[in-house]
């Protein structure tokens, strides 16, 4: 299959040529979904679907336009390729506007462990047992609680890019996922040794799910509900807390949010455009000197690895902040050639973004505050790359004497992104492996908290 689509990449690039192209470049994607829902002994939802993209680039003369498709026959493709060459004269032209330097492309060496050789073997009967076999396990959990959902789903991906400068690479990749949501009824007393407002009488909801590359990484089911009911239960009785500047520890997940805004403002797009606080800050210190953070695209069975970017840049491993000290922005071809700078492979994002692990475990984190708050759930848009400013709506659980205690909701959390940076100094030992972004819990010394 991947073969097919590299012949059928090169046939568009040619194309291209043959109707007065001086550059060109395409990104080819094929993929094979499955999911199926179920609920109440039921299926609610089953998809299996196919799907397939091309996204090619032509330019003269620094002139360029882009043409999209879901039909990959070249028939198809041929009048729309012409078309878009004939409104090249009408463009303005872009100076910054170049494929990569040949030198910097290529398929980075070794095998990173995206495809899972049983993936046609499973049966489709067998994935909706899946499903129904985790349901069935929740009937047996705390009685206070009720299944919402459970899912399986599971893909194969073909991605391939070509251009002019010769690049014909591509790639195919597996991914699985099995998963549970839950829901009780908050109907409990909270008990309090502060004396703050009772929230109850309504519905919390969590869940918890399992995605990896190989099923046979999938986490078991059990493990799966086991950690749905808690995260569900934990949320009972919550309270809104009094207003205070406090610690924060964020749990792994809050963790991967967080450091998804500052990958964000590395980015080269919003660098050029000067919609980052990080613009203009290499080699100054941005962060406590323990943070050491790196986009790392060659670990195997990663969820975020590659060979290359999105434009046919090897892979390489890139280091972003060291001791605290930013060295290095995410920069594809265009946003270097803004910049004056040189493209680093991340033409379509971060890879695998990863903070240092240190030396605690989250027990440790929760045990060094006194009086603050276990972060478990962020939610609004008050996460300001552009000014530096940070406010978010969140719950989690309170921390009194190094202990979880009551859960709390219906607050804010403030403070900027610099302060955050510098105030984050305990970080933890362990990552949630379900995302690209490889960040474990971490603790900063003092945020806003503004509830009662």
């Amino acid at each position: 299959m991947l073969d097919k689509h590299k012949s059928i990449a090169k046939d568009i690039i040619d194309l291209a040529h043959q109707y007065g192209a001086d550059k060109a470049s395409v990104s080819l994607a094929n993929s094979t979904s499955f999911q199926v829902d179920v609920r109440e002994k039921k299926i609610e939802s089953l998809q299996e679907s196919v799907s397939s993209g091309v996204h090619l680039t032509i330019s003269i003369k620094k002139r360029r336009s882009t043409v999209s498709s879901n039909d990959l026959r070249l028939e198809t493709l041929a009048p729309l390729i012409r078309s878009t060459i004939d409104t090249l004269p009408y463009m303005g032209e872009d100076e910054f506007y170049s494929l990569p330097d040949p030198k910097l492309q290529g398929r980075a060496p070794g095998n990173l462990e995206f495809l899972d050789p049983d993936f046609d073997n499973i049966t489709s009967e067998e994935k909706i047992k899946f499903s129904f076999d985790l349901e069935q396990l929740t009937f047996n959990s705390d009685k206070r609680l009720r299944t919402e959902q459970t899912f399986y789903s599971d893909s194969i991906s073909h991605i391939v890019h070509a251009d002019s400068n010769g690049f014909l690479e591509g790639e195919t990749k597996t991914l699985f996922s099995l998963g549970v949501s839950m829901v009780a009824d908050d109907v409990q007393s909270a008990s309090t040794d502060n004396g703050d407002t009772k929230n109850t009488g309504r519905k919390q909801t969590d869940g918890w799910y399992s995605a990896t590359r190989f099923h046979k990484n999938l986490t078991p089911a059990k493990e799966i509900v086991d950690k749905a009911c808690h995260r569900t239960l934990r949320k009972l009785g919550a309270v809104k807390p009094a207003s205070q500047e406090v610690p924060v520890i964020f749990s792994s997940e809050m963790a991967q949010s967080f450091f998804g805004k500052i990958a964000s403002a590395l980015m080269g797009e919003n660098l050029f455009r000067k919609q980052s606080f990080l613009l203009n800050r290499l080699n100054e210190s941005i962060a406590d000197s323990k943070i050491n953070l790196i986009d790392n695209p060659l670990l195997p069975g990663k969820l975020g690895s590659r060979h290359f970017d999105s434009e046919g840049v090897e892979a390489k491993p890139l280091v972003l902040i060291e001791n605290g000290v930013l060295k290095n922005y995410m920069l594809s071809t265009y946003s270097a050639n803004k910049l004056g700078m040189t493209s680093n492979g991340h033409s379509g994002g971060i890879s695998n973004l990863i903070l240092e692990l240190g030396e605690y475990p989250e027990e440790e984190l929760i045990a060094s505050v006194k009086n603050g708050l276990y972060l478990t759930y962020m939610s609004g848009q008050g996460a300001n790359i552009v000014t530096g400013d940070f406010s978010r709506g969140a719950q989690g659980i309170w921390i009194r004497d190094g202990k979880l205690a009551e859960s709390v909701n219906e607050f804010t959390i403030a403070g900027t992104f610099p302060e955050m940076l510098n105030n984050l100094n305990m970080i933890g030992n362990e990552v949630d492996e379900r995302s690209s972004i490889l960040t474990p819990a971490f603790k900063i010394d003092k945020m806003v908290v503004s509830g009662t």
